[in-house]
């Protein structure tokens, strides 16, 4: 492990103890993180150059989704280590308090309606063949 440089973390980041990282979540974290570097690079020079606003929010809505993955990853990292840990040791809600102030609201992380199939349309009136709305047409009479 190298030395932390100090001049690295974000708005309010205190360095904490080391914690376990699984390799392959630690390298997929850094693919994408590196990725999206190079695609901000990118997207400011779109902005210099003065691109269309619209094709600038594309990008920047990519941006977004590329740090939501990475966030994804380091959740489940989070999971499989720490909070299953705490959870094993008798810790767990504490864990779990952190998580949810760590991880405000992200309809990301809870909204699946893209991995829903559509719901068919119900048939209006005006498609089905009878006028009061049955599929059989017409009223029915009595024999």
């Amino acid at each position: 492990m190298r030395a932390r440089d100090p001049t690295r973390g974000g708005v309010g980041y205190v360095a904490a103890k080391e914690v376990p990282v699984i390799a392959g979540y630690k390298r997929e974290a850094l693919l994408r993180l590196k990725t999206v570097r190079g695609h901000v690079d990118g997207v400011i020079g779109m902005v210099e150059d003065e691109v269309y606003c619209p094709d600038l929010m594309k990008q920047v809505a990519a941006l977004q989704a590329s740090l939501e993955k990475v966030n994804r990853v380091l959740l489940r990292n989070h999971l499989e280590t720490c909070v299953s840990e705490a959870i094993r040791t008798g810790q767990g809600q504490e864990k779990i308090t952190e998580l949810m102030e760590a991880l405000p609201y992200n309809s990301g992380l809870t909204d699946f309606r893209h991995q829903a199939e559509a719901l068919p349309l119900a048939e209006t009136p005006a498609t089905t063949k009878g006028g009061n709305g049955s599929a059989r047409g017409g009223r029915r009479t009595s024999r």
